[in-house]
Parts: structure tokens; sequence; C-alpha cells
């Protein structure tokens, strides 16, 4: 599919996606929500797709608007061939791709806001030489259930997030999160078990042992209707993805940003990602952490953090490893990155993350 003849024009953001600030106010916000524009789709799935000869999940239907097939094929990279699934679990039917040979080490991408599995494609077309690569959709987003009867709270969507791993049998695993993924995977970590079964966490662009710095992302717009607008017009995109928006340092590809674009931009994704913040911020998700997630984290744990996002400075974390049980965690500071260095500084992730699990294997 030609991802760019479906986008529209972005509408640069000045600071970004997260310039709302706090205030509810449009004069105050720097917004005219009235006047934003909508650019949600519902597409048909790709006609004659490639499929592979043996699926490794059984057939199971895809939540509407999905654009993939079960055992689609997608070449990304050099040549890698990654595959579309879909899975039922816990009343949630979830998508996901693989990549590489089930019988090597995994490793779970979990994607952050406002993004899909996509973002990781970078990384998945890297490191799928020596491990099996889950990267799955998160609840609302994508080509994963969109249901506004589920319950998002971090909960259930730890829960649920189990119940999925179970289904496509992931044992033991290596977790890498992104944004509201490793908030995920912070959550994910406080399900029975689970700390013994991540083996290692790449934790990336989240607050840990500091509150969040300004600017700060408004999750009290985020989970009103004012903010499933937002969710719904190009300002989200062209707000996190652009060089003007503040939260890339270096402009990614035009066939990437499109790409990304249209995968948020599936319907019902603004209206069910906007659940998630009814019962969420990052006071509670600070409070939270302290109280018992840090505790979970017992396996080595690397923090790959950009230097240049605007939000998140190199100084809040000089002291997140006394927080951090194993001896072999660690803090890297990408230097030349902003929000998204798995699209700014892909192969530089791609060492990371390999180097880390390769010294704690």
């Amino acid at each position: 599919m030609n991802y760019a003849h479906l986008s529209l024009v972005a509408v640069f953001v000045t600071v970004g996606l997260f310039s709302v600030a706090s205030a509810q106010e449009d004069d105050a916000s720097g917004f005219d929500f009235d006047t934003m524009d909508d650019i949600t789709h519902c597409s048909d799935p790709q006609p004659n797709p490639t499929l592979i000869a043996d699926p490794a999940f059984p057939a199971v239907e895809p939540p509407r608007c999905s654009f993939n097939h079960h055992g689609q094929i997608e070449v990304i990279g050099d040549g890698v061939e990654a595959v579309h699934y879909f899975a039922e679990a816990d009343d949630v039917t979830w998508h996901f791709v693989t990549a590489g040979d089930p019988a090597n080490p995994t490793i779970v991408f979990i994607h952050g806001l406002p993004d899909t599995w996509f973002t990781w494609h970078n990384q998945i077309a890297a490191l799928s030489d020596e491990y099996y690569i889950v990267a799955l959709d998160q609840m609302g987003y994508g080509q994963t259930e969109k249901s506004l009867n589920l319950d998002f709270s971090h909960p259930s969507m730890a829960q649920k997030m189990t119940a999925f791993l179970d289904e496509i049998g992931v044992d033991q695993f290596h977790m890498v999160g992104h944004d509201r993924g490793s908030v995920s995977g912070d959550y994910l970590l406080n399900e029975l078990g689970m700390d013994a079964r991540v083996l290692t966490y790449v934790r990336m662009q989240q607050s840990f042992n500091e509150p969040h710095g300004e600017p700060r992302p408004p999750h009290d717009v985020f989970g009103t209707a004012r903010g499933v607008v937002l969710f719904r017009s190009s300002q989200t995109i062209a707000g996190s993805y652009t060089v003007e928006g503040g939260y890339v340092a270096t402009e990614i590809p035009q066939e990437e940003y499109d790409r990304l674009e249209y995968e948020f931009a599936i319907e019902g994704t603004a209206e069910a990602v906007s659940q998630y913040f009814h019962t969420t911020n990052f006071d509670i998700e600070e409070d939270d952490r302290y109280d018992f997630l840090f505790k979970r984290m017992s396996m080595p744990v690397l923090i790959l953090q950009g230097a240049l996002d605007p939000g998140q400075r190199p100084e809040e974390y000089e002291n997140s490893l006394d927080f951090l049980m194993n001896p072999n965690s660690q803090v890297v500071i990408l230097e030349t990155a902003a929000h998204f260095p798995q699209s700014e500084l892909p192969d530089e992730v791609s060492d990371n993350i390999r180097s880390f699990i390769q010294a704690n294997s």
C-alpha cells in the first residue's frame, strides 16, 4: 500500500504535541480545537497480500478497520520478513508482528504514544538475525482492539497483556519499551511471576525516579473530548515527529512519517487512547513506582534516553541506578537524540539493545 497518498499535509504546531499545556482554554493552550482537521480512516484489508505458507498461530477475525491480514508478510529493512498476526486473549484481539527464528531468545517490543509496532521496524530488521521478535500494538492502538468497553487502567492492561503473551507462547523474554510503552512495561512487571519471566528490560524515554520535567504532556487534556480531537488530527504526528516540533533532533524519512501517521489515524484509536488517561497521570505513576514497581525491577535494566528530549533531561536520571536492584543495570544517554531515538538513531538504539542483552545473557 502507498501510505503517502493517504496522509494529509502535516500542520506544524509550535513546540509539538505537548504544547497543549495543562490549561483547558484554547487561548491558553495555543490550539483552536474547533478548527482542527480529522484524518481518521477505516481501510479495507490490503488486496492480494503475500501470506506465509504455514502460519505460526491460528487465525482469528481482525478488529474493524484492520488493513493487514493474519499471516501477511511485510518486508522491512534489508529484506527481513516480518509477519502480521492477530490473536485473542482475555477479551482482546491483539495485532502483533513477528520476525526471526522462534528458537532464538525472544524480545518483546512495546511502543508508546503516538505509535504502533511500526515505530520499531528498524530494530526488528536489525535484531531478528539473533532474536525472535514480537512487536505488538498496545490496546487501543493500531490494529489491536479498540472497544471502549475495555478497562484501560494499568492493572487491567497488564493482566490482558500477560494473557496475550501466554496465548502466543512467550514465556521468558527480553522487554523493550518506549514512552507509554515503558509505563506499560513497568506495570507488566507487577503481574504474578512476570519479574522472573523478563530477563532484561530496556526502558526508553519515560520518567523514572524524578518527576517529569517541563514541558509536561497534558494528561488532563488527553483524557477529555479535546484530547480525542487532538489525537484525531494531523497535529499529533506533526508535533511529535518533526524537528520543528522539538521531539526529534533529525528529520525522519517521509515514508516513515506517512506510515506512522496512517497507523495512528486508524478509526477508533483517538477515543481508545484517551481512555488510558481517565485513570492515570504522571503523579500516579511516580507514586506507584515508589510504592511497588521499583521492587519488581529485579532484572538488569537499561535506561536509554535521548539527551535532547525537551521534557526529560539527562540530569533527571543521574541517581536512577540507586532505585534498581540489579548491579548490571545501566543508564545510557544518547547525546544527539530527542524523544524518539528508535527513529532518530536507529542503528545506535539497536546496538545498545543487542549489547545490553548479550552482556546479561
